[in-house]
């Protein structure tokens, strides 16, 4: 189940590790017939391709995920899209090559795969004496799947549920609302209600529900500082990142403020609670919805 990053600045890019790590766990990496990966994000799919090629293993990840690692083959159509949106969002164009640099982490996969068996979700299968089930769970990743073994109620939650920290949301162009996924991801976890949680970070812990639950709220709060700061007037989703994860942050840091900003914006302005219009400057600002607009859109 995920298999980690792999690291081009390492002699073996990391190979040493993931084998002591099967091997702690009382196995054999040439036994490994299938590798699930949650979602392809570098430090979980990463090695994916070397441990494919030494074991013959099959790669299970959900359907979306074949379009999402195509950005392992070419960065460079990402990284000119990301610097198009986040000039249109007000952030200075001489730090836009040092932000958009992030959409190129060939430097962290071993290759690049396709899922050999692509998953919808619903799908189960039998492993170690349980049954576990697919459940799609897009919003971190539009890809992201957990595995639910419903007998038991444990939950393998990837990076969809962690047990100290919020999993990044981002948007890029082309993406619909992944917040509004996310958000919904995180019901269909709490009607699991899964009692034991084995996230891709942190320990163990119980309560899915529970957790579920307090990351939404937290949605909810960053939902509502959002609002407050256009209520009165118009600011650039750079301005409102300042507002909220301030002003003082590393460039990878910004990076993702920005990402989430962003799909907070948009499921907003989705839902009708804030409005987006284009300056002079060609700046995207976001304002506070007015009451006709509200109005005319519940009608």
């Amino acid at each position: 189940m995920d298999c980690g990053i792999f690291d081009a600045q390492l002699e073996d890019g990391g190979w040493g590790d993931l084998v002591t790590a099967v091997d702690a766990a009382g196995a054999r990496l040439e036994d490994v017939t299938r590798l699930v990966v949650t979602h392809p994000h570098i430090d979980h799919y990463g090695m994916a391709a070397r441990v494919m090629e030494a074991t013959g293993a099959e790669l299970w990840m959900h359907r979306e995920s074949s379009e999402e690692v195509q950005i392992y083959r070419d960065p460079s159509d990402a990284a000119s899209q990301m610097k198009q949106m986040l000039v249109d969002h007000g952030v200075d164009p001489e730090e836009v090559d040092a932000l958009a640099a992030y959409e190129d982490w060939r430097p962290y996969v071993s290759g690049v795969v396709e899922p050999d068996r692509p998953v919808e979700g619903g799908e189960s299968f039998s492993c170690g004496g349980r049954t576990w089930s697919f459940v799609h769970t897009p919003g971190h990743s539009r890809s992201h799947i957990c595995l639910a073994a419903d007998e038991e109620r444990i939950l393998i939650s990837g990076d969809h549920l962690l047990p100290s920290v919020t999993p990044h949301i981002d948007f890029r162009r082309g993406d619909d609302d992944p917040l509004g996924d996310f958000l919904a991801s995180l019901e269909k976890i709490e009607r699991l209600a899964p009692d034991l949680v084995l996230p891709g970070h942190g320990r163990p812990f119980d309560d899915g529900a529970d957790r579920a639950r307090a990351v939404a709220r937290f949605h909810d709060r960053r939902l509502g500082s959002i609002l407050q700061v256009v209520r009165h007037e118009e600011r650039t989703a750079q301005e409102i990142t300042d507002e909220i994860f301030g002003s003082t942050l590393l460039h990878f840091e910004r990076r993702l403020a920005l990402g989430e900003a962003i799909a907070h914006l948009v499921y907003l302005r989705r839902r009708g609670e804030v409005d987006r219009v284009r300056g002079d400057d060609g700046v995207f600002r976001y304002r506070k919805a007015s009451r006709r607009r509200a109005a005319e859109d519940e009608a």
